[in-house]
């Protein structure tokens, strides 16, 4: 355990934020569905098409480091690389912006991706989504992105309570979910809070931000933000996705915790080791030689390296957690709709910017009924209460929070806050926006409506 945790106090000694700029790094990894004009998704060889298209204009191929195919294409920024890509399925393309020192800048980035998309999507037919799930294509592992990271999950968390077997498994479902995820930097006592204050206010933002309750054709009965509780089908037990079980003490805390969850792969030459035999990843750790499975079902003998530990923070789903890169990820969010998605990336950083307030403002409030106002969220946004939690009270005072985050920055960014105000006076979330388009005219009405 000891080692891990210095491994942790290593990164964020590597990764501290610079002291200009205001100290912070900001960065968007932004997720949407592909579709066609009848909102079912694009065809594989449209993607292929999409990292043909930006190599053209002078990015980088990025291959998987296993089939040495190409898939994804990435350029230079500022302080890392913008990549785009495929996660879970390949009909949802991710971008993942260079992270910059403000929103101004990150929007600046927006709209350069957006003129970079603009005649691939004409050219070939097909939209990018400004919304949190596949509307018509219901899951399946002919949606899967064939890589290296892809082959493992049913290997390791297999199951078919949602999707037929011959559908695939249940990790199918996240070749639908589509979100808009915000990395901020922060220092290593920063870290902590920063985690706790995301993860408090979860129900808050989701309350604000649902958009996924057209999927399958049709609208889901029961939520609003379909594409959160996807997390939850898949993995009902083990405190690994949505918020903790608690918030945690500091950095010893947080890494007791996630070194106690059952570590998923590592990587061997580009090769992933699938590891079944460890309760924990700090049991694997610990382990010299250690023994995995190859993908020809061989057990193998691994030594366990540094960069299994980062490779392991990918290996958990809280709604924030801190990154491989020793930022803190608040992913917690549906994609939003055109003209909006930078509104999480402000209310993140708002937060981030004002973790005092943030520590002030969600003590009244028991953990446990924090955890039930991300479910209730999901289920209705803003237009509900239960005991223990007025959400609409709760987002409330983040709102205020987050705007006194960036209003101490001193640089007008509160600006981009105002989508998520305007939603607060209404009590509507854009997912009941999407529902009247849906009503209204049909899937057509709502990819028109929601195309970037």
């Amino acid at each position: 355990m000891d080692s891990i945790y210095k491994h942790f106090l290593a990164g964020f000694r590597e990764a501290s934020p610079p002291r200009e700029s205001n100290g912070r790094r900001i960065g968007a990894e932004l997720k949407f569905p592909l579709v066609n004009d009848d909102g079912t998704a694009a065809d594989l060889n449209a993607v292929h098409a999409l990292w043909r298209h930006l190599q053209e204009r002078g990015w980088k191929p990025v291959k998987d480091s296993a089939s040495g195919e190409v898939v994804g294409a990435r350029k230079p920024g500022e302080q890392n690389d913008t990549v785009a890509s495929c996660e879970t399925g390949y009909c949802k393309p991710e971008f993942s912006l260079a992270h910059v020192s403000n929103l101004f800048d990150l929007a600046e980035e927006l709209r350069e991706l957006t003129e970079e998309l603009r005649p691939f999507d004409r050219r070939q037919r097909v939209h990018f989504l400004c919304y949190g799930i596949q509307p018509v294509t219901p899951p399946s592992e002919r949606l899967m992105m064939k890589k290296t990271r892809t082959s493992v999950w049913d290997k390791v968390f297999g199951a078919n309570r949602w999707i037929p077997h011959e559908d695939g498994d249940d990790v199918c479902l996240f070749t639908l979910n589509a979100a808009t995820h915000v990395h901020v930097s922060v220092s290593r006592e920063e870290a902590i809070p920063a985690v706790n204050a995301l993860n408090g206010f979860s129900g808050a933002q989701i309350a604000l931000t649902a958009n996924s309750n057209v999927w399958k054709g049709r609208i889901d009965p029961y939520y609003k933000c379909v594409s959160e509780k996807l997390w939850d089908m898949w993995m009902p037990d083990g405190n690994r996705v949505g918020v903790p079980e608690k918030p945690f003490k500091d950095l010893k805390d947080y890494v007791r915790t996630i070194a106690g969850f059952r570590p998923v792969y590592v990587k061997r030459d580009g090769v992933p080791i699938i590891l079944k035999r460890y309760k924990s990843f700090a049991s694997y750790y610990r382990t010299r030689p250690a023994t995995g499975i190859d993908p020809d079902g061989n057990e193998v003998s691994v030594m366990p390296e540094e960069s299994d530990i980062d490779l392991h923070s990918t290996c958990y789903w809280y709604n924030a957690r801190l990154s491989r890169y020793y930022t803190v990820e608040n992913r917690t969010n549906d994609q939003q709709p055109p003209g909006e998605l930078l509104c999480v990336s402000a209310l993140t950083l708002g937060l981030v910017s004002a973790l005092d307030e943030c520590k002030e403002a969600l003590a009244p409030y028991d953990w446990q009924n924090l955890r039930r106002a991300r479910d209730a969220a999901c289920r209705s946004a803003p237009a509900r209460q239960f005991d223990g939690v007025d959400l609409v009270g709760l987002a409330t005072t983040m709102l205020d929070v987050a705007r006194d985050g960036l209003c101490n920055r001193g640089l007008g960014e509160e600006e981009f806050l105002l989508p998520l105000e305007e939603r607060l006076a209404t009590k509507r979330c854009p997912a009941d926006e999407a529902e009247d388009l849906f009503s209204q005219g049909g899937i057509e009405y709502l990819v028109a409506a929601r195309t970037l």
